[in-house]
C-alpha cells in the first residue's frame, strides 16, 4: 500500500478516483463504440452532414436505408429480407441521390466502417491517457509544498497567466480564427479549455488573500479581490460562456462569506455582483433567451432549443428503476450528442437507472465528506479555504450537470468531475486534488483519518 499512498496519501479517495475512471470508460464505451455494433449493416447507408463535415448513419422515421445500384435510390433495409432478388446493394462508392426531395450524399455503411470503429475505439484509449497524465500530475501537486503558492509574486504570476490565456481565447474568437457569433472556449482545438484552469487560480488567490493577508474586512482589499473574481468572470461570459462566469462568482463568493468577510461588506458586494450578472445577460441577451426559453417549454422547439433536454429526460425515463442494462440503453448514445461529456449521467441512467444513480450519488457524497472532513480538522485558515474551494467546486459542479440534465436547471456545459470526457476538466480536477494532496502530506497528524 506504500506505493499507494505515493500516488495520493488517502486510499480512500485514491479508490473512489478509480471507481470514477472505470464507470467513465464505460460511458465513453457505450456512447461511442456499442452504437457502431449494434447499427452496423454493410448495406446500411450514411449520409454526410455539410455543417459537421463528417459522416453519420442515415436513418429516417428510425429506419435504416440502403442505396440500389439498379434504380439509383434509397430503399429501407428491411425490404432486403423478403425481395432481396429485386436490388443490388452498393457495398462501396459514394453517391448522391435525391430522398423526399432533398439531395444527400450517400455512402455505404461497410466501407467506413472499419475506420469509424477505430476512431471510436481510440476515444477509450485517449481516456486512458489523460488519466494516467492526471495521476502523474496529482502525483507531482502532492510532492510540491502547497506553501509556495503563498508566495505573493507565485500568486500574482497565476492571476497573469490565467488572464492572459482568457484574453488568449477571446482573440482566438474575434480575430477570425473562429465564429465570433458561437462560443469559443478552447485555445487549441477542444484540448485546452483555460476557465477550467482558471477555477484553480482563482482558489490559490482567495485562500492567499484570505488566509495569508488577512484583510479580507477592510473594504479596498476586499473590492480588489472581487475586481480580480469579477475581471475573470467578465472575461469568460464574453466568449460566451454564462454558466462558467456565474459558476466562478458562486464559487469566489462562497469562498470570501467562509473566509470571515462581514455583513457591511457582503451586502454591498453582492449588489455589485448582481449588477455584474444583469451586465451579462444584457450583453448576451438573445443567448440567454434561447436558452431560458428552451428551458422552461423545450417542447416548443423540440428540434432545436428543446432537443437536448428532451432527449436527456426521455433517456432518463427509459432506464426507470433498474435501467436497460449495461450497454443496452441506447437511446441516449444515439440521440443525445454530449452523452459523455455533459449529458453523461442521462446515459448512466437509462443505462443502470434509479440504482445506478443512487450508487454513483453514493461514492460522490463521500468524496465530498472525506474533503470536507479535511477542512474541518486542518488548523490553517489558508489551508482550510484551498480544501473548501476544492470541495464546492466539485460539489457545484455535480450539482449543476445533474440539475442540468434533469431540467430543473437551464442547459449550461458543466462536467461531472471524473466522469465526463474531457482533458481540461478532468487535468485541472486533478491538480486541485494533488494540491489538496500536499496538504494532507504536510498535516498527517491532524488529517490522517
Amino acid at each position: 500500500m506504500k506505493f499507494v499512498e505515493k500516488i495520493f496519501p488517502d486510499r480512500i479517495i485514491l479508490t473512489l478516483l478509480l471507481v470514477f475512471f472505470l464507470i467513465s470508460q464505460t460511458s465513453v464505451f457505450i456512447k461511442n463504440v456499442i452504437p457502431l455494433i449494434v447499427h452496423y449493416n454493410p448495406y446500411a447507408v450514411l449520409k454526410y452532414d455539410e455543417e459537421r463535415k463528417k459522416w453519420k448513419l442515415f436513418i429516417h422515421k428510425g429506419v435504416r436505408y440502403f442505396y440500389d445500384l439498379k434504380t439509383k435510390k434509397l430503399y429501407p433495409i428491411p425490404l432486403l429480407e423478403y425481395e432481396n432478388y429485386k436490388f443490388k446493394p452498393a457495398l462501396k462508392g459514394e453517391y448522391s441521390v435525391n430522398f423526399e426531395g432533398i439531395n444527400y450524399k450517400v455512402k455505404p455503411f461497410k466501407e467506413l466502417f472499419p475506420r469509424k470503429l477505430w476512431n471510436a475505439s481510440f476515444k477509450n484509449v485517449k481516456l486512458l491517457l489523460f488519466w494516467i497524465l492526471g495521476f502523474l500530475v496529482m502525483y507531482l501537486f502532492t510532492k510540491i509544498n502547497y506553501k509556495v503558492f503563498k508566495n505573493k509574486k507565485i500568486v500574482y504570476t497565476l492571476i497573469f497567466i490565467s488572464l492572459f490565456f482568457l484574453v488568449s481565447v477571446l482573440v482566438k474568437k474575434f480575430a477570425g480564427f473562429s465564429n465570433p457569433h458561437m462560443p469559443v472556449r478552447w485555445l487549441f482545438g477542444t484540448s485546452f479549455q483555460p476557465s477550467e484552469f482558471s477555477k484553480i487560480v482563482l482558489i490559490l488567490f482567495l485562500a492567499y488573500y484570505i488566509g495569508v493577508k488577512g484583510e479580507i474586512e477592510r473594504v479596498s482589499n476586499f473590492f480588489f479581490a472581487l475586481f480580480v473574481l469579477v475581471v475573470h468572470a467578465s472575461l469568460v461570459a464574453i466568449q460566451t460562456d454564462l454558466g462558467m462566469a456565474i459558476f466562478y462568482i458562486v464559487l469566489g463568493s462562497s469562498l470570501m462569506f467562509v473566509g470571515g468577510t462581514p455583513w457591511r461588506i457582503l451586502i454591498p458586494s453582492s449588489l455589485i455582483l448582481g449588477f455584474s450578472g444583469v451586465t451579462f445577460i444584457l450583453a448576451n441577451i438573445e443567448t440567454v433567451k434561447k436558452r431560458f426559453s428552451g428551458w422552461l417549454d423545450p417542447f416548443a422547439d423540440p428540434y432545436d432549443r428543446g432537443y437536448q433536454i428532451i432527449k436527456s429526460l426521455e433517456a432518463i425515463i427509459s432506464g426507470g428503476f433498474f435501467g436497460q442494462g449495461l450497454g443496452k440503453g441506447l437511446y441516449s448514445a444515439i440521440y443525445i450528442r454530449e452523452s459523455d461529456t455533459d449529458y453523461v449521467i442521462s446515459l448512466i441512467v437509462e443505462n443502470l437507472g434509479v440504482i445506478g444513480f443512487v450508487f454513483l450519488l453514493s461514492l460522490q457524497l463521500l468524496f465530498f465528506l472525506r474533503l470536507l472532513k479535511y477542512a474541518l480538522r486542518v488548523y490553517g485558515i489558508y489551508e482550510k479555504i484551498i480544501i473548501l474551494g476544492v470541495t464546492l467546486n466539485f460539489l457545484y459542479s455535480v450539482f449543476v450537470n445533474y440539475a442540468m440534465a434533469f431540467n430543473i436547471l437551464p442547459p449550461k456545459g458543466i462536467a461531472l468531475p471524473f466522469i465526463s470526457y474531457g482533458v481540461s476538466n478532468l487535468l485541472s480536477s486533478m491538480i486541485m486534488l494533488g494540491i489538496v494532496g500536499s496538504i494532507y502530506r504536510r498535516n498527517g497528524d491532524v488529517l490522517n483519518l
